[in-house]
């Protein structure tokens, strides 16, 4: 009889585990699914413009980027706050470091990316974050802030 009672509830323990775990995923519209995977490769082609446009100096690229009221927020290797407003009309280019992007996190319209830049002049690497918002043009970086000389 212990045995009978010991297998009922198991059984039915699994059963409510089941359906737990079903709901949870009749939950999760696959709109949504399709919606994130297409934001995340949306921002990654965002990401990967902004460093074609920062490498080779192309205009195009930081125009499809940058969103034209952004900023980079950053403290210099002397300790002081800088910002300046993205000129996404300037050819300058850097092309004294490789990126490598570290994970990127989605909050409906507005996502965060992080990344390590290893520097060609410097030991340690530098790592940046970057805003991203969606916008009535697509996914646009509006704020990139970084930090010199972190060693994680």
């Amino acid at each position: 009889m212990k045995t009978s009672i010991r297998f009922l509830i198991l059984s039915v323990s699994i059963l409510l585990c089941n359906h737990c775990v079903m709901a949870q995923e009749v939950a999760i519209d696959s709109s949504e699914k399709q919606t994130s995977f297409e934001d995340r490769a949306a921002i990654i082609k965002t990401i990967e413009n902004f460093y074609i446009g920062d490498h080779t100096g192309s205009i195009k690229h930081k125009k499809l980027s940058m969103h034209e009221d952004g900023a980079y927020r950053y403290v210099n290797r002397d300790g002081e706050f800088k910002e300046s407003k993205f000129r996404l009309d300037s050819d300058n280019s850097d092309p004294n470091y490789k990126e490598e992007l570290l994970s990127i996190e989605i909050y409906d319209r507005v996502a965060l990316a992080r990344l390590r830049l290893d520097q060609f002049n410097y030991d340690k690497p530098e790592y940046k974050l970057m805003t991203l918002h969606k916008v009535s043009e697509g996914w646009k970086i509006t704020s990139i802030t970084w930090g010199f000389g972190i060693t994680q």
